[in-house]
């Protein structure tokens, strides 16, 4: 079973002599009748008898009131018919009125509720009712005057099922009552119908208990109860739709402006918590951007430390691994210009520890280096290069000398 439309509703069953009400609210997965009432009508004042039984039942403006009975000249029949949708079965009950009235059916409007069948043959049975839209005039003055806004008005029998039995409702009609798509007089009438509604009206809804209710004096009520409650009736109701605009409460439209209210103060606060996160969220990717920045700095500026201590470190390791060098440096020297000739002269000189490299000039024409270089017995010429440019009187040698011991003269 569906969930039901509505938690809690009102049915308020109206004759010419009296007026009935009843009030149903969800509980416990099913139904009770909360409250219920009775009231004769003043002809002098129909609409006091309508306050008061709305007021006793307790049905306030938020809650959604159905109002049940007949009009005048209006007609009620049973048919079946392919299942088909509200707006469509619509039309094919209009087109197929004449058949179930007499005279002149233009201008007719019908209501209609209908309930599935047959799984197989996909058809439904259809309750209808046709009345002239002139015949609202009334109930709409009543009701402006009293009950103000109702959300629905329905016939009772357009509740009746295939399966039901047969029904009497004097608020609609005294002489007769209705059994197998026929009217029958009311002296045909067997009181062990009532006993049967009484069982499925049990069965459906928690009964009050109270002796002043029984399931035949507010049948009307609770057919339109068990309508409501349906699983046919969300979609059904479209057919049940005949009050102008101006009888229906303005429920669905406060519904949407609580809605719509409810809307932006979500959007509000979505915005607002998303503000302040943005807000939050900015300020931290400041401050981290600013943290980079200065770990950054701090990173760059310890790259240049660690550049600056490799190149100390090197420098270190460079002077530590250095061997000691020529001890006797200064007489080698004295040794070297002591045997150059004086027309020689050294224009370049670079000792290191493994080579002495010399430039040398000198205008001799006939200078042997090697017989000159032969007395320093802990040298020897590595490399030796001699050269004169044209026009030039002295040539330019140079001169590359070893210890004895590591290299070959080349």
């Amino acid at each position: 079973m569906q969930r039901p439309l509505y938690h809690e509703f009102a049915v308020m069953l109206f004759s010419q002599e009296d007026v009935k009400g009843c009030l149903f609210r969800r509980k416990a997965g099913r139904f009770e009748i909360r409250a219920f009432a009775a009231a004769a009508v003043d002809p002098q004042d129909p609409p006091a008898a309508w306050k008061k039984v709305r007021k006793e039942i307790g049905c306030g403006k938020e809650c959604p009131l159905i109002l049940a009975g007949s009009l005048e000249n209006a007609y009620y029949y049973q048919t079946t018919l392919p299942d088909l949708p509200a707006k469509a079965m619509k039309e094919a009950l209009l087109f197929e009125l004449p058949q179930f009235m007499l005279g002149d059916t233009a201008g007719k409007q019908i209501q209609f509720f209908s309930t599935k069948s047959s799984q197989v043959n996909n058809e439904a049975d259809v309750n209808f009712y046709a009345f002239d839209p002139a015949a609202l005039n009334k109930i709409s003055a009543l009701v402006s005057q009293s009950l103000k806004k109702i959300d629905f008005f329905i016939y009772p029998l357009l509740a009746l099922r295939k399966q039901d039995p047969p029904a009497f409702i004097p608020e609609i009609e005294k002489e007769f009552f209705f059994q197998d798509r026929q009217w029958l007089p009311v002296s045909e009438w067997n009181d062990e119908w009532n006993d049967e509604w009484k069982q499925i009206m049990t069965e459906l809804f928690i009964m009050p208990d109270d002796p002043g209710f029984s399931v035949n004096k507010y049948l009307g009520c609770l057919l339109i109860g068990r309508m409501v409650i349906a699983n046919e009736f969300p979609a059904g109701r479209k057919g049940l739709q005949i009050l102008p605009a101006r009888l229906k409460p303005g429920r669905l439209r406060n519904q949407l402006r609580i809605m719509t209210t409810l809307l932006i103060l979500l959007a509000a606060g979505i915005i607002w918590n998303y503000g302040a996160k943005w807000i939050r969220e900015s300020r931290e990717i400041s401050r981290l951007a600013n943290e980079n920045a200065r770990l950054t700095r701090q990173l760059s500026s310890l790259k240049k430390r660690l550049k600056t201590m490799e190149k100390e470190q090197k420098e270190h390791i460079r002077v530590i691994n250095q061997k000691p060098g020529e001890y006797n440096i200064i007489g080698k020297m004295a040794d070297l210009s002591r045997i150059l000739p004086q027309n020689v002269m050294v224009q370049n000189l670079r000792w290191s520890d493994s080579s002495l490299d010399m430039t040398l000039r000198s205008d001799a024409e006939n200078l042997s280096l090697p017989n000159i270089i032969r007395p320093l017995n802990y040298w020897k010429i590595a490399q030796l290069q001699q050269r004169r440019r044209p026009n030039e009187t002295s040539s330019t040698i140079t001169i590359k000398l070893v210890p004895a011991e590591n290299t070959e003269v080349e």
